[in-house]
Formats: C-alpha cells, structure tokens, sequence
C-alpha cells in the first residue's frame, strides 16, 4: 500500500465542522446529538438553547 494513503499529507486540514460553523479538528472531544457536532465544551449552551426545558418538581404519573 502506498506511503500516501497511510498518511494523508493534509492532517492540518479540519476533520468537520460544529453546529456554529467552527473547525472540529482530529482528536478533538466532540459528542453526535441528533446528528450535529457538539464540542464537549459547548454542550451545556447547545442543549440549553436547543431544546425545552423539564420540570422535574411536577410529579408525573405513569
């Protein structure tokens, strides 16, 4: 097998991009929510702009 499929010269380039639009380069810690790219780091701001809130003090039945 060739040299060059081992080790693409372009590692530099970035793997992917997160759901702002920044560079996710390899290794970087990154969580899959409902297929978008989330820097573990952002996380807690996604989930929190992104979906609803639950009431944990409501009892639910069931």
């Amino acid at each position: 097998m060739p040299e060059d499929l081992i080790d693409p010269p372009d590692d530099d380039e970035p793997w992917g991009y997160d759901y702002e639009g920044d560079e996710i380069y390899l290794g970087d810690e990154v969580v899959d929510v409902e297929g978008v790219n989330v820097p573990i780091v952002k996380a807690a701001d996604f989930l929190v702009r992104n979906y609803s809130k639950v009431d944990t003090e409501e009892y639910r039945h069931g």
